[in-house]
């Protein structure tokens, strides 16, 4: 699993020149199974995405695809982690993606 954490490197108006395409990425990614969920970072300095994928190739492929990483908007951290003590909510969550593999 991963967090994706951006960091806004453009102007305002670059950025919201790219964002509904952005923004329609996620969501079809979302809809896939490969994001499980993504948004603005509080206050607004970029966003984060928190992806099920298995490995950091098929992240990468994913990443590659995106208009905010294809026009360089913003700087990309990619954090990998091994969920391991986890609410009730989300356990139905991942056992999902775990028998998907």
């Amino acid at each position: 699993m991963f967090v994706i954490l951006i960091q806004y490197r453009s102007s305002d108006a670059r950025i919201n020149a790219v964002k509904q395409q952005h923004k329609s990425f996620l969501k079809e990614q979302t809809e896939e199974g490969n994001i499980i969920t993504s948004g603005p970072r509080t206050p607004n300095t970029g966003e984060v995405i928190i992806s099920c994928l298995q490995d950091i190739e098929s992240l990468h492929a994913l990443l590659n695809q995106d208009p905010f990483y294809k026009k360089r908007i913003g700087q990309y951290q990619i954090i990998e982690f091994s969920p391991d003590n986890n609410c009730e909510q989300i356990e139905d969550l991942l056992t999902f993606y775990d028998e998907k593999d």
